[in-house]
C-alpha cells in the first residue's frame, strides 16, 4: 500500500488531492484546493504568501499521512515544445534540440539551469512523428521544496496537466483504451489540445484562447488539422479544467456532435475511484470532477513514454 499526495500548483489555485493505491483499487482519502495561488516563479508576492499559508494549514490538520508527493505544473507555466523528429533519435540529438529551445527562449539562461524530458507522439505514419518536451526552470523546484519542506516527504515525480490528465483518464475509462479519443483542457487564456490513440499520445497542441466564443471554431480548426492527417476518426471527445462552465462545455459538446464525435462530455477524475471522503466532501466532487483529472493522474503510474535528458 502506498499513499500519495498530489500537489497541483494550478494558476488559480492550489489543489490537493490523498490517493491510497493498494491491491484492491484507488481510493480517494484527501481532498482540498486553496483560495490563493502560489506562483512558483516569485513565492514572495502576497498572494503567493497567503497560498503557502494555507497549504500549510491543511498540511497541519489533514488527516492524511504521504509516503510521497507528486506535483502537476500547468503548461502555461513551464515551457512546452514540439519538434519533427524520428524514432531512432539518440540522447544527443534530443539534448542539441532542447538546448536550441532554451537557446532561444531563455538566451541569458543556461542550458544546466533547467530540468528536461521529452515524450514521443507516435501516430502510424512516421512522417508525423514529433518530440514533445517539457522544460521546467530549476529554480521552480527549488520553490516547490521549500513550498513543501513542512511536509518532509520526497517529490517523486512532476509532470504537467495534460499527461496527467491522459494518465487520470486511462484509469478511469478502462472501455477506451483502444479508442482514439480527442482531449480539451481550457483554463486562463489557453486550450490545450491532444489525442490519445489506444492509450498512447499522437498529437498535442497549446494555443491561445482571446475569446471564448472562439471556442468551438478553435476546436473545428483543430479537428481539421488531426483528421484525416493523424487518425482517420476520433472516437470521443473529453473536456476539463477550471475553465469547463455550462456554456463552455455545452459549446463543446454541440461542436463535437457537428464533427461527428457523439460521445463528448467532461471528464471525472473520480469515476472508478472509492473513497472514504465525507458527504460534503463528495458533493465538493461531484461540482469539481473535471478540475482534478491532472491532480489524480498525478498519483498514478504514468502511462505514456518519458525520456530523460
Amino acid at each position: 500500500m502506498k499513499k500519495i499526495l498530489s500537489v497541483f500548483f494550478n494558476i488559480d489555485r492550489v489543489y490537493l488531492a490523498g490517493l491510497t493505491l493498494d491491491e484492491s483499487g484507488v481510493s480517494l482519502d484527501y481532498i482540498n484546493s486553496t483560495i490563493h495561488h502560489v506562483d512558483l516563479e516569485n513565492i514572495n508576492t502576497e498572494e503567493s504568501v497567503n497560498g503557502i499559508a494555507e497549504l500549510n494549514k491543511f498540511f497541519f490538520e489533514m488527516n492524511f499521512d504521504p509516503d510521497e508527493v507528486s506535483v502537476t505544473l500547468p503548461s502555461e507555466s513551464v515551457l512546452v515544445a514540439k519538434f519533427p523528429g524520428k524514432k531512432d533519435m539518440t540522447e544527443d540529438e534530443l539534448k542539441r534540440l532542447l538546448n536550441l529551445e532554451i537557446s532561444q527562449v531563455y538566451p541569458q539562461c543556461d542550458e544546466e539551469d533547467f530540468s528536461k524530458y521529452v515524450i514521443p507522439l507516435t501516430p502510424n505514419d512516421d512522417k508525423l512523428y514529433q518530440i514533445m518536451s517539457v522544460i521546467v526552470p530549476n529554480e521552480d523546484f527549488n520553490a516547490i521544496n521549500q513550498v513543501l519542506q513542512i511536509l518532509n516527504r520526497p517529490v517523486f515525480r512532476y509532470d504537467i496537466t495534460q499527461l496527467n490528465a491522459h494518465t487520470c483518464f486511462l484509469y478511469n475509462y478502462p472501455e477506451f483504451i483502444n479508442k482514439t479519443v480527442l482531449f480539451v483542457f481550457i483554463q486562463g487564456q489557453f486550450m490545450d489540445i491532444s489525442v490519445l490513440q489506444n492509450g498512447a499520445p499522437i498529437y498535442f497542441n497549446l494555443t491561445a484562447l482571446t475569446d471564448f466564443n472562439q471556442i468551438g471554431e478553435i476546436l473545428e480548426h483543430e479537428h481539421a488539422k488531426i483528421v484525416p492527417s493523424y487518425v482517420s476518426e476520433i472516437d470521443a471527445c473529453f473536456y476539463f479544467g477550471t475553465g469547463i462552465n455550462k456554456q463552455v462545455s455545452l459549446t463543446l459538446w454541440e461542436t463535437a456532435s457537428l464533427l461527428g464525435i457523439f460521445e463528448a462530455k467532461r471528464l471525472n477524475a473520480f469515476r472508478m475511484l472509492k473513497t472514504s471522503l465525507s458527504k460534503r466532501e463528495k458533493e465538493y466532487c461531484s461540482r469539481t470532477f473535471h478540475i482534478f483529472p491532472a491532480c489524480v493522474g498525478a498519483a498514478l503510474v504514468p502511462q505514456h513514454t518519458i525520456l530523460r535528458v
